[in-house]
């Protein structure tokens, strides 16, 4: 099975416009009239991604509780609950977590902001007690 390229529009006052190239060639095989359909689903915001990855790289550095950035996704993402807690096995004594995907295919912009903020609040409870707004501005700093 193919995988089609991402079919990106613009929101305009006339209507969506197609803004890349699969998009482009859907749109001129597509005549005038004809009904499509279109997934509402806003792509992921790369910036957003990388200021992520700066807060989990300044939890790395700021804390001696993760050997790399890998350590501290897997923590965030137990702390925000960003995935599962199960029993692998019926007699096991203890449940691990079984975290979900945070890849551009798996979540939109508008469920990885909510993500975001939740794991600002989390490194902020667990490991690194400081202000929202300064931490915020750390990241900032460090993403730039």
């Amino acid at each position: 099975m193919t995988r089609l390229a991402p079919t990106h529009y613009r929101k305009t006052l006339a209507g969506f416009e197609p803004v890349s190239a699969a998009a482009r060639e859907f749109h001129a095989k597509t005549k005038l009239g004809q009904i499509i359909e279109l997934k509402g689903r806003r792509p992921r915001n790369p910036r957003h991604h990388a200021k992520f990855f700066a807060l989990l790289s300044i939890l790395v550095e700021n804390t001696e509780n993760f050997a790399n950035v890998d350590h501290a996704l897997l923590a965030v993402k137990a702390a925000t609950d960003h995935g599962t807690w199960d029993k692998p096995h019926p007699r096991a004594s203890k449940e691990i977590f079984y975290a979900d995907s945070i890849a551009f295919d798996a979540m939109s912009q508008d469920e990885f902001e909510p993500f975001y903020d939740k794991a600002l609040d989390a490194v902020i409870k667990y490991w690194l007690p400081v202000e929202k707004t300064a931490l915020r501005e750390a990241v900032e700093a460090f993403a730039a």
